[in-house]
């Protein structure tokens, strides 16, 4: 048996004994009081013996006994030793065999519960032990006392010896096949459990197999993304290599890598600033795309700016996060957290501005070889565009002016004439001659009268881009200005200005001052002249007209003029 279970069972059994020993001696007081006869030395013999077994068992309760099996057992044992010895002296007497086979069968069962009952040859042992005593006191005894009593005592000793020997026999059995009836359960139970830990075990190896196989899962989808966004991208560049090989128009370039950038990176906003005078443009290109209410005129306000500081002070690139706001602070309205910028071009020939930026945040720290591939397309693009418009320069631009030449300006006039006629439109056309110009000539030399002619070439183009219009050096003193989509009334106060403005200039040669005239003459279509291929010939004969008039005017074309020449 287990010690500490032994123990607990022991130390539960000690108020039995209580109860036994305090009934036991309230029984023999009350004997000794009522009943005379009682012998009063078996009283006495009682009394100690209880009292003795009370002293024990507190002693070797104070000092711990209980914790050890074999005090137990020679404490047991002794005291059925002496119950034994006390049944057989005091058998002659009427009133002590009952109380003392109550302290018998206590302390055999005290006994019993201190053995391994399941070994039969342990609780056996003891009985024969208890025996081989029981039969030197019987031995004793027959010899001290010569009566017949000791017979019914070795019979009554043998009876009980066999009682507890085929008890303790039977008790074992019984005992042994709870305990194999336990063992099958506890086995039973155990294969239960270790079912149970198996499929605890599939459950939390299908668990972990769930969980790799979403890890996995999301690996994979992770990894599609990529794949993904790589063909996008991939698709991207090469829709913007077509592009660019197909066309040299700077601004369709820049709108449509704006839009595929955003498309593919869905992009609060991307942006691309291309100052003038890159690819012969007279402004300043932006291209622009965002779907943020009032962000792109706050972009297109400071991208040039933004481009100054950035060249000043010798960056060609940045990424801003944390410091967003401070930087640029019209972000912040549009919840702009990441934003990334390039300075287009070389360190030393640098020719505009690359923006991008999303509510995002960190999103530019890494994988922005997407973004440097089109930027380096787009270098690419400039230099092309470069190329190309530094041909079509030479070929449509007078050499002297720089303006359009008179080839290239009928092309242009023909195409605009053309969409005005289909559009049924309007357009304005002013052609001018400059005053005296062979009086220049002779007067000042051929160098003076070019310096004559490129100016009023220069400020008359820079007045008439004003209006979205054109203007050509239509020979050698002549020029033409053409303000498509503006009728008389409109074009009117538009020449009249020029007009002013070219009869304001003195040009300085050495030491001359060349004040210039100028006359000109103003037709429209469809309001005067109805077919667009006359619009030239009838401004041509109103600015003859004012020539012939006294010059340094400006002719505007009322319907008569045709009836004058042609009566002429």
């Amino acid at each position: 048996m287990d010690i500490k279970m032994a123990a607990k069972l022991q130390e539960k059994n000690i108020l039995l004994h209580r109860l036994v020993f305090l009934t036991f001696v309230m029984q023999r007081i009350a004997l000794q009081l009522i009943y005379k006869n009682t012998n009063i030395k078996n009283t006495i013999i009682m009394v100690a013996f209880a009292l003795v077994c009370v002293v024990i068992e507190e002693v070797l309760r104070a000092f711990r006994c209980f914790g050890s099996l074999i005090a137990l057992r020679v404490l047991r044992f002794v005291q059925c030793t002496l119950v034994f010895v006390m049944l057989i002296f005091t058998e002659t007497s009427n009133d002590s065999n009952t109380a003392i086979i109550a302290f018998l069968l206590v302390f055999v069962i005290d006994l019993f519960l201190t053995l391994d009952v399941t070994d039969k040859l342990m609780p056996i042992g003891f009985i024969i032990g208890l025996g081989v005593i029981i039969s030197i006191v019987l031995f004793v005894r027959m010899t001290i006392i010569h009566d017949n009593k000791w017979i019914y005592m070795f019979f009554a000793a043998l009876l009980i010896g066999f009682v507890l020997i085929c008890g303790t026999n039977v008790l074992s059995d019984f005992v042994k096949q709870k305990d194999n009836e336990l063992l099958d359960e506890r086995r039973k139970f155990e294969n239960i459990v270790e079912k149970n830990e198996n499929i605890l075990n599939m459950q939390n190896k299908l668990r972990n197999t769930n969980d790799q196989l979403n890890i996995q899962k999301i690996d994979l989808e992770r990894a599609n993304k990529q794949i993904k966004e790589a063909n996008d991208e991939m698709k991207v560049q090469e829709d913007i290599m077509r592009q660019l090989s197909s066309s040299f128009d700077v601004k369709k370039i820049s709108s449509h890598i704006t839009e595929a950038i955003i498309d593919v990176k869905k992009l609060s906003f991307c942006a691309v600033y291309i100052k003038k005078n890159v690819y012969h443009n007279k402004h300043a290109n932006y291209a622009i795309q965002t779907k943020i209410s009032n962000l792109e005129n706050k972009i297109k306000e400071q991208m040039e700016d933004l481009y100054v500081q950035l060249t000043s002070n010798g960056e060609v690139e940045k990424i801003i996060h944390d410091e967003l706001w401070d930087e640029i602070p019209y972000l912040r309205n549009a919840n702009i957290n990441s934003v990334y910028i390039k300075v287009l071009g070389s360190e030393d020939d640098s020719y505009g501005l690359f923006m991008i930026g999303d509510s995002r945040r960190n999103l530019f720290d890494s994988n922005m070889s997407f973004y440097n591939t089109i930027i380096a397309q787009f270098d690419i693009a400039i230099n092309n565009a470069r190329l190309y418009n530094d041909m079509l320069n030479m070929a449509r631009k007078d050499g002297l002016t720089g303006i359009n030449n008179r080839i290239y300006f009928n092309e242009l006039f023909n195409e605009t004439t053309y969409k005005i006629a289909l559009e049924n439109s309007c357009m304005s056309v002013a052609l001018f001659d400059i005053d005296k110009f062979k009086n220049v000539n002779d007067t000042y030399g051929h160098l003076a009268g070019d310096e004559v002619i490129k100016r009023i070439a220069t400020v008359t183009e820079d007045f008439i881009d004003q209006y979205d219009g054109f203007v050509c050096r239509y020979g050698g003193e002549e020029f033409v200005a053409a303000l498509p989509h503006k009728n008389l009334e409109e074009a009117s106060p538009i020449i009249n200005e020029l007009f002013e403005k070219l009869c304001s200039q003195v040009v300085s040669y050495n030491e001359f001052d060349i004040h210039l005239s100028v006359s000109v003459g103003v037709t429209a279509f469809p309001e005067v002249c109805k077919d667009t291929t006359e619009l030239l010939k009838r401004a041509d004969w109103c600015m003859y007209y004012a020539k012939e008039h006294g010059r340094h005017q400006v002719k505007i074309d009322d319907g008569s003029i045709e009836k004058e020449y042609n009566n002429a």
